[in-house]
């Protein structure tokens, strides 16, 4: 209210003053509600970073277990191969082979008798 102006009465004098108290309490509350909403968003915009960063810290969490697994699963199988080849080279040893052909379906040696020649010319 200008100090200029003149006021035909008292009450009009209140009212005015009323409203420009009113005002002022609107404008304050309207600068209290953008800095509160300004807060809320950067305050969810922080809460988002958060999750979207623990959401990446899961995956690559569950993809280094999956690596270990995958890892161990490896030496396993190397394991396992390194075991076949030694047990291929005794079962292809020829002492071996005769050992089981003799117990298994009771072969011998031929004789003398048994024993054929060809002759090439």
């Amino acid at each position: 209210m200008k100090k200029n102006t003149k006021v035909s009465s008292l009450e009009e004098y209140r009212k005015k003053k009323l409203d420009r108290i009113n005002s002022h309490k609107n404008n304050l509350k309207k600068k209290k509600n953008r800095k509160l909403n300004i807060l809320s968003i950067f305050g969810l915009f922080i809460l988002c970073i958060i999750i979207i960063f623990m959401y990446r810290y899961s995956i690559v969490s569950s993809l280094k277990y999956e690596v270990q697994s995958l890892n161990k699963e490896l030496e396993n199988k190397k394991n396992k191969k390194k075991q076949l080849y030694l047990e291929l080279d005794n079962l292809s040893k020829s002492g071996f082979i005769e050992k089981e052909a003799k117990e298994r379906i009771n072969m011998i040696y031929p004789t003398d008798e048994q024993t054929v020649y060809i002759k090439v010319d």
